[in-house]
């Protein structure tokens, strides 16, 4: 069920505190000030999700020579199952300019994985010590080739 007041809206410098804090609030990783300059610059793309005037969710992609690179991707708690962080998604996948995307994903985070395999990703292979300061360090990489 897609929240129907959601609007999903391109970072730019007037919004790019709200992707700040929407990362803080929803993933385990701290984004370095270089990845929020990295939007400015265009190195990445990041929309917001906005309900009712709220940022409560993102996506961040980078557009590689022969792939794109799925970043991050988060909702807060209280708003998931809404069907934002599909439509979220589908906007990445929509836009990004690759046949072949790619994401990693905590392989302690159940959910995602069976969430982003839903979306037809399928794990290719672990990744030791792929997060830095954090316990749980491993993550899965997974790929999904678009026709």
């Amino acid at each position: 069920m897609i929240d129907h007041s959601l609007e999903l809206v391109k970072v730019t410098k007037m919004n790019l505190n709200k992707l700040e804090i929407v990362l803080v609030a929803t993933l385990p990783v701290l984004y370095p000030a270089s990845f929020f300059k990295s939007v400015l610059k265009g190195s990445n793309t990041a929309y917001l999700a906005v309900v009712d005037g709220k940022a409560v969710g993102c996506v961040v992609w980078r557009d590689e020579e022969q792939t794109s690179h799925l970043l991050a991707l988060g909702v807060f708690i209280l708003y998931r199952r809404r069907g934002i962080g599909s439509a979220l998604l589908n906007l990445f996948v929509k836009q990004c300019k690759s046949k072949e995307i790619y994401l990693h994903v905590s392989a302690q985070n159940i959910d995602s994985i069976l969430f982003y395999q839903h979306f037809g990703f399928s794990a290719v292979c672990r990744v030791p010590n792929y997060y830095r300061g954090l316990e749980e360090n491993t993550a899965i990489k997974m790929l999904k080739m678009i026709s």
